[in-house]
């Protein structure tokens, strides 16, 4: 074979090995847990959920993290109850590198000591790329409660891919027995009003599998004691 056609075929083989490894760059994949030690060299100590993975824009690493702590309210002056969720993207160019912080989302919640519940839903908190360009979306959904009854939670969900933000605000729906149901109001923000429709679909589907939680349906009331109708 002449001298030129081998250079040609070299040339063209090292150009197709070129364009596949830019492919994969571009590819977005779920990577393989971080040890929790290795969370906590990031001063996470009780991480509830982290999601490694790599898109184009590198590797990256979501975090999910809950604070337990006492508070003093401005107007009573009084120790209360708070709860600082924490949901933090992490990044790095290679793994010979420190992962850094790229954003982190902080939720505060105070009680002055009334029953408090607030947490992540964590099964639907996830990393995705729905859109197939590379680039992941990172959902993060929760809740707040602070109340002496049953009563609707704040939900929160927030999706991010790069700089856009996406968002759900809203009240989860109760629905007591024989009774209207209460709460289950929503507003979309205008960026998700605007969306692409696949990042439309996904929120308002994780909204449906969240917004009847924690209680769909009000517990029972109780018999009364077989004994109190002999009396």
């Amino acid at each position: 074979m002449p001298v030129t056609h081998r250079w040609l075929n070299f040339s063209l083989a090292v150009g197709s090995l070129a364009l596949l490894a830019a492919c994969d760059q571009k590819k977005f994949e779920i990577l393989a847990p971080i040890p929790v030690e290795q969370l906590e060299v990031l001063g996470v100590q009780t991480p509830l959920k982290s999601v490694h993975f790599h898109d184009r824009e590198g590797e990256g690493l979501l975090v999910l993290s809950r604070v337990d702590g006492q508070a003093t309210d401005a107007d009573s002056e009084q120790e209360v109850d708070k709860v600082v969720l924490k949901a933090t993207l992490y990044g790095r160019a290679s793994e010979s590198e420190a992962f850094k912080p790229r954003w982190q989302i902080d939720q505060e919640t105070t009680c002055p000591g009334l029953d408090l519940d607030v947490d992540f839903y964590t099964d639907v908190s996830d990393v995705t790329d729905l859109n197939k360009d590379g680039v992941a979306e990172v959902t993060v959904a929760s809740h707040a409660f602070c109340g002496g009854g049953i009563d609707p939670h704040d939900i929160s969900i927030e999706l991010r891919e790069g700089e856009a933000i996406y968002s759900i605000s809203g009240q989860s729906q109760i629905s007591p027995a024989g009774e209207e149901p209460i709460g289950g109001e929503r507003e979309d923000s205008a960026s998700l009003k605007n969306a692409p429709q696949v990042l439309r679909e996904h929120m308002d589907a994780v909204w449906q599998q969240v917004y009847k939680r924690p209680w769909s349906e009000a517990s029972q009331p109780a018999d009364d004691d077989p004994d109190d109708e002999g009396e």
